[in-house]
Parts: structure tokens; C-alpha cells; sequence
């Protein structure tokens, strides 16, 4: 009996947890949601009287002189730009790094763990003094550039990890059959490091959208601003907060990071589950 008893508490008390946690974690979207189609949102957390998409609306007039849409916009540009660089350089670096053997191999992938170790804002003073120096900032360019370098150490080991993981003897024998090395390149191993080359696209994607320091520290236009440093324009003076805009703001933020998620799904399972058998 005292056994049962004892069984009994132990999932109760498991599931008083997972509820504990759920409601913490799930109150604040619910929140979000709800102050979103609320045309008087405030902090209180309440069932909105009327539903309307006001809030989705007044984000087409101009904040700063910039319509909000348009710092979504730039973000999906930078952040695609910044994928696509890093994905490509960490590719091509990888497979190099595991195709060839060359003095100071060992130490160049030390090197890359000691740098994306380094914090974003230590960094970002020196960009900022070299960027003046080279007439890059308030560039976008000058941010994917920036934001490319930052991420590229942590992806260069993931693309590292996955293309050692390809035999080369498969390259070898495309080669005996009459493909060139780029041959057996396009056709062998960029096809078999597909889930690798999707993680490392989304991990780049979802960190650069996400990034926040060196956005705020190159960007000084509100018109170049991505969406992260955009935000802070709905707080207002002495302490005025939109939180109906901002509410439906941040949905609409969000919904290009999901929509990529769920585009390279399949290959991302399979990449993240890869990378930890390895």
C-alpha cells in the first residue's frame, strides 16, 4: 500500500511540475497573442472584450519615420544574406580542412572554438573603430559582413563534423569513373551533406535574425535598422509602451523564423541527429 502511495506522489508531483512550468512559459505567449488582437492592450493579462487587427494595421504607418514592416523586411535580407555567406564559406572550408592535411591544421580549428567563445560585444568596439576607419558603417553590407565572421567559427566545426563523416573513398571512386575533383564535389558530397549544409543554413539564419549587439552598434538609420534593434522604437518617452503594436510586431517577427524552420525540417531532424551521432 505504502509502495502505491508513494507511486502515486511521484506523479503527481511530476505532473504539478510540468504544469508549473508549462503555465510559465506559456502564460507569456498566451499574453502576447491575446494584447495582439486587443485594441487596448495594456500589461494586465485579460481576454480582449472586442477582437480586431488594428494593432497588424498600424504597423503600415511610419515609426521614426519607417513603416515597422520594412525593418522585417531588412532582417530577412541580412539574415539571408548571412546565411547563404556563412553557409558557403563553412562548405568549402570544411572540406578542405578534411581533405587535405597541412601544417597547423590542429591549431586553425582550436583557433575557430577560442573565437566563437569571444563575446559579440567585445568585438564590437574594434569593428565599430576599423568599420569608421574603412567607411562601412551604417552599411548593410558592412552588418553581413560583421555577423558572417561572428558565426562562421561555429559553423565551420558543424560542416567540419559532417563532411569527415563522408567517406572519401566515394569521391575516389566518381573519380576513377571520370568526374573531376569539383565534379565529385557537386555531385557526391554536397548531395550526401545535405542535412549538414541545411542545419548550418538555419543555425545561421535563426542567429543573425536573432542578433542584436552588432545590428545596434553598426546600424545607426532607422530605414537600415533590422527588426531586433527596430523594437526599441515602440517604447516611448517616460516610459510609454505600445504593447498592442508591439504585441503584434513580435508575432509578425517571428513568423519568417518558423516558416524557414518548418521549410528545412526534414533535413534539419536528420542533420541534428547526425551531429550528435558523431
Amino acid at each position: 500500500m505504502a509502495v502505491v502511495v508513494l507511486r502515486i506522489a511521484k506523479i503527481v508531483a511530476l505532473w504539478t511540475l510540468l504544469v508549473v512550468i508549462a503555465l510559465f512559459f506559456g502564460i507569456p505567449l498566451v499574453w502576447l497573442v491575446l494584447s495582439a488582437f486587443d485594441p487596448n492592450a495594456s500589461p494586465e493579462f485579460r481576454i480582449p472584450s472586442t477582437i480586431s487587427l488594428r494593432n497588424f494595421m498600424l504597423l503600415a504607418e511610419p515609426v521614426s519615420g519607417v513603416p515597422p514592416l520594412m525593418w522585417i523586411v531588412n532582417s530577412a535580407i541580412i539574415s539571408t544574406l548571412v546565411a547563404t555567406i556563412v553557409t558557403i564559406t563553412s562548405i568549402l572550408a570544411a572540406y578542405v580542412l578534411t581533405r587535405y592535411s597541412f601544417r597547423g591544421q590542429g591549431a586553425m580549428l582550436t583557433a575557430f572554438i577560442v573565437f566563437r567563445l569571444i563575446p559579440p560585444l567585445i568585438l564590437a568596439l574594434p569593428i565599430m573603430i576599423l568599420y569608421r576607419s574603412w567607411g562601412m558603417m551604417d552599411t548593410i553590407h558592412g552588418l553581413v559582413l560583421a555577423m558572417s565572421a561572428l558565426i562562421l567559427p561555429f559553423t565551420m566545426m558543424i560542416a567540419e563534423s559532417f563532411l569527415r563523416s563522408i567517406p572519401v573513398t566515394y569521391e575516389e571512386a566518381a573519380m576513377i569513373d571520370g568526374c573531376t575533383r569539383l565534379g565529385s564535389f557537386l555531385k557526391i558530397t554536397l548531395p550526401l551533406a545535405a542535412p549538414g549544409i541545411a542545419t548550418i543554413w538555419l543555425l545561421s539564419f535563426v542567429t543573425s535574425w536573432s542578433q542584436f549587439v552588432l545590428p545596434l552598434m553598426i546600424i545607426k538609420t532607422p530605414s537600415l535598422m533590422p527588426a531586433s534593434v527596430g523594437l526599441q522604437f515602440f517604447f516611448g518617452e517616460y516610459g510609454r509602451v505600445e504593447y498592442g503594436k508591439l504585441s503584434a510586431f513580435s508575432i509578425l517577427y517571428s513568423l519568417p523564423v518558423l516558416i524557414v524552420f518548418l521549410t528545412v525540417q526534414k533535413y534539419l531532424k536528420r542533420g541534428i541527429a547526425g551531429l550528435v551521432s558523431r
